[in-house]
This record gives structure tokens, sequence and C-alpha cells, in this order.
């Protein structure tokens, strides 16, 4: 370390935001900074700039591609006083992204920068993807306290180490803030003690949607820490789970769905771990869960042959949410009899019962740039794509109905069966395999196939329905004489009563047409 840095971290050692509060209007700019661009960048800060709202930190250029002009680039040189940028950060109230690539050299240099961020209440991103080193992260605590803006925090492409990721976990778990919606910790290489102590920190978190943890070998310890985490959360937010790279194996993955398995959990990324088919089918228990909301599975770079594909096939039969299947075919080691697995689970026609209960939501098994996909599945999923697929389904796979499994429900079917093919025939979009006439065919052979299977049930519907219409006529009759007879009775009262000979006639009527009725 030269003696410029070494009397500046001396300098910075007698400051505190005090200092910089009763410098900030009157400082010359071009007396900080190491060149025009910088101090331009804390001149903008200054006059609180509405269009700074990206600010980058680097030590050089290389993360710089030139199409980001309109972002603020802060590229840290020699004369730079990282104290200053901290408080300019500090006061911003604008400042929403703050990206730090590199931070320069000397820890109390730091220090001071960290110090001034930890007055800032409008950032809402802060990523930083440079190596903390020795720089105590905790002293960030502050920050996290003060800002209830802050919506996604992001580690990337150092190693933490178990020291830094204690500090990180102690921090967020005596953070007060309650926006933090995204966590992101990318190829940090934390070890399954490392997440541990984060994982524990994170139960005061339930509010978190988005957790990505790609490439930092969590292993079993890892997914065990994920799953008490997520049952401390009486209620769960979590959306996406990315946990690619992470040297999960099938016990890793058994303890982490029984965390998962009635949460909110929308997006899963199990890319590149040690999964095989005994994990997946594991998997059965989140897919069957009455509360299930998963709609995407990643499982690239998993080698889960015929038996993962079974068992996925297997676990996704009667499931309503899963849309997304990916994987690489060629990298899965799929043969015909693992395709075969899924086109029954998208389309099974054995019978127009199995056929119906068919998975009709799923749109994509596969990978979304390769045509690998059998053409048979991919024209199922498109069909799942559109509205009544399950109908489509029958109708293509079954041009000659079976309406023998039916016939346990007698003739009570036959209407269900009518407004089924009147449902048909007022769609429109039934494509052009499902032409009009052949569906007017087949409705009339599923009726003449109800008919011919069941002549004896027929013939005794025909003659109970004549026995209760004429029982319905008969009762008409009796009741239209009733009231002839009062309305006669009411005729011979008002002229004085009628001959004894002719009432005690219409008496016997009367009493005649009640016997009827009774009989």
């Amino acid at each position: 370390m030269d003696q410029a840095i070494i009397d500046r971290e001396q300098a910075m050692e007698r400051r505190d935001f005090d200092y910089y509060e009763a410098r900030a209007r009157d400082v010359i700019l071009e007396d900080i900074t190491s060149d025009e661009d910088n101090a331009t960048i804390l001149q903008r800060l200054r006059r609180q700039d509405t269009s700074l709202k990206i600010l980058n930190m680097s030590d050089s250029y290389s993360y710089f591609d030139g199409n980001d002009e309109d972002n603020g680039w802060f590229i840290v040189g020699e004369g730079d006083d990282l104290g200053w940028l901290g408080y300019f950060i500090g006061k911003s109230k604008y400042l929403e992204d703050l990206c730090i690539y590199s931070w320069g050299e000397g820890e109390n240099i730091i220090e001071a920068f960290m110090e001034g961020i930890n007055h800032n209440q409008s950032i809402t991103r802060l990523s930083i993807d440079a190596d903390l080193g020795d720089v105590n992260f905790q002293s960030l605590s502050p920050f996290f306290r003060n800002n209830n803006n802050l919506a996604k925090l992001e580690f990337s492409n150092f190693e933490v180490g178990l020291e830094c990721a204690q500090r990180i976990a102690f921090t967020l778990g005596e953070s007060q803030c309650q926006s933090l919606k995204n966590l992101r910790l990318d190829d940090c290489n934390l070890g399954e003690e490392g997440f541990a102590e984060i994982a524990t920190a994170l139960r005061i978190q339930p509010q978190l949607s988005d957790l990505y943890l790609e490439r930092n070998n969590i292993g079993l310890m890892g997914c065990i820490a994920l799953r008490d985490m997520m049952r401390g959360w009486r209620t769960s937010n979590l959306k996406r789970l990315d946990l690619r790279g992470n040297f999960i194996g099938d016990q890793g993955l058994q303890e982490l769905v029984t965390g998962i398995a009635d949460s909110a959990l929308k997006e899963l990324c199990l890319s590149n771990n040690l999964i095989t088919a005994a994990g997946l089918r594991c998997l059965s228990t989140c897919f069957q869960s009455v509360s299930c909301c998963l709609r995407a599975l990643n499982l690239y770079g998993i080698n889960f042959g015929d038996e993962g594909a079974v068992a996925l096939a297997d676990g996704l039969m009667g499931n309503k949410s899963l849309k997304y299947l990916d994987f690489d075919p060629d990298e899965s080691n799929i043969t015909d009899d693992g395709w075969a697995a899924f086109s029954k689970l998208v389309c099974d026609p054995s019978s127009i019962n199995s056929t119906y209960h068919s998975n009709h939501n799923i749109v994509r098994i596969g990978s979304y740039h390769d045509d690998s996909t059998p053409l048979d599945i991919r024209r199922y999923l498109d069909l799942n794509g559109h509205p009544h697929p399950a109908m489509k389904k029958i109708l293509e796979s079954h041009p000659d109905l079976d309406m023998n499994p039916f016939f346990q429900w007698k003739l009570k079917l036959l209407p269900v069966v009518i407004n089924w093919f009147g449902s048909c025939r007022s769609r429109n979009d039934l494509g052009e395999s499902i032409q009009r006439q052949s569906l007017q065919n087949r409705e009339l052979s599923a009726f003449y196939k109800f008919i011919r299977g069941m002549p004896a049930l027929t013939v005794v519907a025909y003659w109970q329905q004549f026995v209760m219409n004429a029982q319905a006529k008969r009762r008409r009759i009796d009741d239209e004489r009733r009231r002839l007879y009062y309305d006669e009775e009411a005729a011979w009262l008002r002229l004085g009563g009628r001959p004894r000979s002719e009432g005690n006639s219409n008496i016997n009527l009367v009493r005649g047409a009640k016997r009827r009725r009774h009989e």
C-alpha cells in the first residue's frame, strides 16, 4: 500500500457524517475525484438529479459496455475520495440502483463509503459483485434499518466464506427491512454451513418472493436449512427458488420437498444437481398437493433417464398447476420408453375416461428451443394451450366412441352425452381434423350404441313412461269431473235445490271418482 492511500485512510479515520454535512455545499468536487466524469457523478448526486436512477461503481472499464450511457458510472481511480461518494449516495433522494463491481483499495476508505450509504432511503436494489474481503458487512446494518424501499439485495461472483456469511446473516437477522423481496447469492460458494447461517437469519423475512442461490454448494445441510426456513414462515410468499449447481442429491431434495409441498412456490430450478429418478419420485408429494402452485420446474443438466421420466409423468397425473417442465432431452438420456410415459401423461388413449383424466394443463415438456420432444407429444401440448383440450383429445383419439363403460349409469347418462355433443358442435376451434359431418356421424353412432346396448332398458322405460302419462291423464279427468260437480251443486243451490233422485245419482258419481283416485 503506497503512502498516498495510507494518508487518505488516516484522514478518513477523523471523519464522520457531520464532517461531510458541514462541507458538502462548498467542497470542490474536482479536488476529491480522479477525473471529470467522476466529478460529474458527484455533482448530479449533490444537486439531486432526478434522472440519475442507476449508479455503477468499478475500478475499471471492463464492466462498462458502452450501451448504458444514461446510467451513472463511477470508475474508481487514484484521487477518488469514496467517503464523499458514500455521503452523496446517502443524501440522494432519487437513486434507485447501486451496483458495486469493485471497491478500489483501502479498508478504511470502504468503511467510510459504507457509512455514507447507511443514510440512504431511496435505493431499491443493492448489488455487490465485489469481494468483501475484510470489510465488515455488519457496518451496513443501519442501511437495512433505515431503508424501507430496498426490494433487491444481490451478491455475485466472489467467495463469501463462513465468516462473511455469518456477518451477512447477522445483518439480515437484525434487519427491520420488510420491503426486501428478492435475495440473490450467485456463485458465492457459501457451502453448507455458510448457507445454513443465512437461511436461519431469513426466518424473519417471510415476505421474500424470490431467492436465487446458484452455485453455492449448499448440499444436504443447506436443503435442511431451507426446509426449516420455509416451515418457520407461517405464511410463505416465496414464488421463485433457484438452486442450480448446488450438489443437491436425492436425500437433499426429499428434505426440500417437505418444506415446499404446501407453499406458494411457482418456479423451482434444480438444474445441474446430483438428482436421480429416486429423488424426482418424491416430487409427487408436491405435485399432488391440493395447494400446489408450481408452474415451472427446471431440470437442465440432470441425467434422470427413463425411470426419472416415468416418475415425473406419474407424479404429474392429475396436477393442475405445472405449465413448464424444462430439461435438455439429450442430457436427460430419455429413450422411447420415457417419452411414452410423457405421451400417456398428456393423452392416455386407452379409454375415453382415461383421456379425459389426462393432464390438460402442461404446455411444455423438454427444451424451449429444441424440437427433440416427439411430434405427438408436442401436438398434445399445443392442444393444452387452447380452450377445451380434453374435448379435442377425445375426438382425435377416439374416432369410434366406445359407450360400453357408460352403461353402468343406464339411461341417466344419455342426456349428458347429448349435451356434450351439443357443446362440440358449438365450438369453432376444433380444427380441420374434426369435421362437422364426422362429428354428426359420431353422435348418431353413440346414440345407436346406447339403444343397441340396452334394448330391455329402452322398452321398459317406454312402457313406464306410458303408464305415468296415463295416470296423469286420469287424474286430470277426475279433477275436471269433480270441478263440474261442485259447479252444478252451486247452480242447484241458487235454484232452491235439486230433485232428490238426481242428487243421489250425482253423489254416487263423485264417490266413484274418489274411489278411482285412491285405487
